[in-house]
Formats: C-alpha cells, sequence, structure tokens
C-alpha cells in the first residue's frame, strides 16, 4: 500500500536516485539540483515542507512532486509545482500525487498554479492538461548540441569575435548583460561573482556585427546532479531588424568559438536555452533540433 507523506531531510538521498531513476528514460534529460543545493534550497526562511510531496511503497520512493506558493501578481496570488517524478510501475499514484499537491496550495491561498513542461519529459505535459492547467504558452526553445558538430579542425578565431578575460573584464559583460536583460546590476553581478569564484566559467565571448555587441559564455551546472560532459552555453544574440539578415553568422560565430572552448576543457555537449522564439527557424535553418518549454496554468 501506497503512504504519502512530507518532507524531511532524511528523505534526499532518495528523492535524488529517485529523479536519477526516472529522468533516464527520457528523451532530454534536465538538470535537477544536487544534495547540496536542495539542502540550501529547503533551509531557506519561509520553507514550507509540507510543500514537498512523497509517495511510498513500504521503504521504496515511488513518487516525489514538489510546490511552492510563489507571489501574488495583478492581485492573484501564484503557487507553482514542478514535474511530477513517478517510478515505472506506479503510474496509477499520479492522480492522488497531483491531486494532494493542488490542494495545499489552495489553502495556502493560492488562486492559480503554474508548471512548465517539455514535450520530452516523459508524461509531464499530459498530467498537467488532465488535471486541468489549461492555459498553455511557448516561454523557449532548448538544444542540446554535440561539441563535434561546431569544432573545425581549420578553425580560426574572426576578428569580429572578442574573448574575455575574468574577472580583469567582468563589468564589461555585466553592462551587456544588464543593458539586455534589464536585470538590476547586483543580481547580474552577485551570479557571475559566484561562477567566477567557482571557476565555473571556461570562456566568454562577444561578437561585434555592424557596431552591435552580442555575447556569451559557457558555465558548469555547479549546483545540479553532475552530468558528465555536459555544459551549458548561454548566448544572448542581439540583432537589430536592419541586420536581421546577420543572425546566422552571430551565431555561428559565437556558438564556434564557444564550441571550440568547451572542446578544450573536455565537454562533449552544449546545453542552450533559446528565449528569442521570434528567431526558432534562424536556428533550425543551422540544423539545430530545437524542442519548446511550455508554462501552463491553472486557476483554483
Amino acid at each position: 500500500m501506497v503512504k504519502f507523506s512530507i518532507y524531511d531531510e532524511s528523505k534526499l538521498d532518495a528523492q535524488i536516485e529517485l529523479v536519477q531513476d526516472v529522468i533516464k528514460d527520457w528523451d532530454w534529460v534536465i538538470w535537477y539540483p544536487n544534495k547540496e543545493s536542495l539542502l540550501e534550497s529547503y533551509s531557506q526562511v519561509g520553507f514550507s515542507p509540507d510543500t514537498r510531496h512523497y509517495a511510498f511503497d513500504g521503504e521504496k520512493l515511488v513518487g516525489f512532486l514538489s510546490s511552492t506558493i510563489e507571489r501574488e501578481i495583478d492581485g492573484v496570488l501564484f503557487g507553482s509545482i514542478h514535474i511530477p517524478f513517478i517510478r515505472k510501475g506506479y503510474e496509477h499514484i499520479e492522480e492522488e500525487l497531483v491531486k494532494k499537491t493542488i490542494e495545499i496550495l489552495k489553502t495556502k491561498g493560492a488562486q492559480a498554479i503554474r508548471s512548465f513542461a517539455m514535450p520530452g519529459w516523459g508524461k509531464t505535459i499530459q498530467i498537467l492538461e488532465k488535471h486541468g492547467f489549461g492555459e498553455k504558452k511557448l516561454l523557449s526553445y532548448a538544444t542540446m548540441i554535440p561539441v563535434d558538430l561546431l569544432v573545425k579542425d581549420d578553425y580560426k578565431k574572426p576578428v569580429h569575435t572578442e574573448e574575455l578575460d575574468l574577472p580583469r573584464e567582468k563589468q564589461k559583460i555585466i553592462k551587456l548583460i544588464v543593458n539586455e536583460s534589464k536585470q538590476p546590476k547586483e543580481v547580474v553581478e552577485r551570479y557571475l561573482d559566484d561562477l567566477i569564484w567557482a571557476d565555473a566559467i571556461p570562456a566568454c565571448t562577444i561578437v561585434y556585427k555592424e557596431g552591435v555587441a552580442s555575447f556569451g559564455y559557457l558555465a558548469k551546472g555547479m549546483r545540479y546532479l553532475d552530468i558528465p560532459g555536459r555544459i551549458f552555453l548561454s548566448f544572448t544574440p542581439v540583432v537589430k531588424e536592419e541586420i536581421k539578415h546577420l543572425f546566422k553568422d552571430i551565431i555561428k560565430d559565437g556558438f564556434g568559438f564557444l564550441a571550440q572552448k568547451a572542446k578544450e576543457a573536455g565537454y562533449d555537449t552544449l546545453w542552450y536555452e533559446a528565449r528569442d522564439v521570434e528567431n526558432i527557424e534562424h536556428y533550425k535553418e543551422l540544423g539545430l533540433k530545437m524542442e519548446p518549454t511550455y508554462g501552463f496554468t491553472l486557476r483554483v
């Protein structure tokens, strides 16, 4: 008989083992927090153990679903749920696991509940739609790129591609990120400082075209479960309408340079998420397989 319970620290090892067992069969293996990161997150002020839901068959963890109360937007208090991780052979627990999670968020005042999913994450999309998450919005596209697809034996860095020396030139990349993302400077600086301190940025570059600067870097997934050979590729193509025809050249130059650096650092796969969904056809023309990420909302 399956029994449900809420979080305590003793469950974390079983939680991580369950996640790894479930996602091994997915088309797209997600990044998932490591134990250190989970402990830090679950020890934050305001954390509610009753928003983490576990299903056990005897001593064996067979299901897990994480949720939280987020914030109020335009007078509506939002909650969110993550991905339902359900072990093969225990699909029958899905309905009760999801219902329990939704009910807890409702008792905490949530008026709407959000989630997100990709088609390659098992049956996550079907589960969300089954439980009434009827508002669907395209958020981004993701791709995993074999480094060898981009690495060239005769590669020469284009003259308009600049390599940044971090941390010495940190302020240059901070300025570009702040200008394009509109994030507060102190937030961007703190994030980059953490990566630099952990020696988690093997390379950083700026690509200049027609006086416009696009930029990107490689970042190790230091707060996530180790996925050998894989590294984050972050790149922001800044393309004014009048030079839209140069988009593919900018991507080729930026990705090409960072792929060379990834190869030198011993990585074989780049993970990239494109939030500029309006440019998806340009990415596909470069031979990249782009998988959509959707946001889902349930009004309660």
